[in-house]
């Protein structure tokens, strides 16, 4: 096993399901997509699945979700984690989705492990209908920040303002 897979393994053995979270960059501008049924302005992300690199799962899952038009004009040759946080769910809500270490052994969830991803994107335009999402927009930091500053949920809130934050783009 690879140091970085022993080291997603680890994430899940402490009960956390590892993120990637993509920090799309153009022009000194953030990607932003919204999602109509969740009335909410996001960064994109997806889990890592069991024997899967980070750049694997970020290029598995930004594809998945924003098309293979977009995701082929995106360097993930040349990314880098900005940002690491966790989110540990209320009580109630640990446990309800299955997590396994790689060997196989079930784990309670207890929330959510998030690697926010810089990756420079050659282009800005998006096929909204091949993606996830139902809009999109480039923002500058501070447009990017006052949509993130209406996330409802709190603690994603919180992270997704300090991952924008560690972006260090003007």
């Amino acid at each position: 096993m690879s140091e970085e897979l022993g080291i997603i393994d680890n994430i899940r053995k402490k009960g956390f399901r590892p993120q990637v979270v993509g920090c799309f960059i153009n022009n000194d501008k953030i990607l932003f997509l919204y999602k109509k049924a969740h009335k909410l302005w996001q960064l994109p992300q997806g889990g890592i699945d069991n024997q899967e690199t980070i750049r694997e799962a970020l290029k598995r899952e930004m594809t998945e979700e924003l098309g293979k038009s977009f995701a082929k004009n995106c360097n993930f040759e040349d990314i880098s984690i900005i940002e690491e946080n966790q989110l540990e769910f209320s009580s109630k809500f640990q446990g309800i989705r299955e997590l396994k270490t790689d060997a196989g052994k079930e784990i309670k969830m207890k929330g959510k492990r998030y690697l926010f991803i810089k990756i420079q994107a050659k282009i800005t335009k998006l096929n909204i209908k091949r993606t996830e999402f139902d809009d999109y927009q480039w923002c500058t930091p501070k447009e990017a920040l006052s949509l993130a500053n209406n996330i409802y949920q709190t603690g994603k809130k919180e992270i997704t303002l300090k991952a924008i934050k560690s972006l260090q783009i003007k």
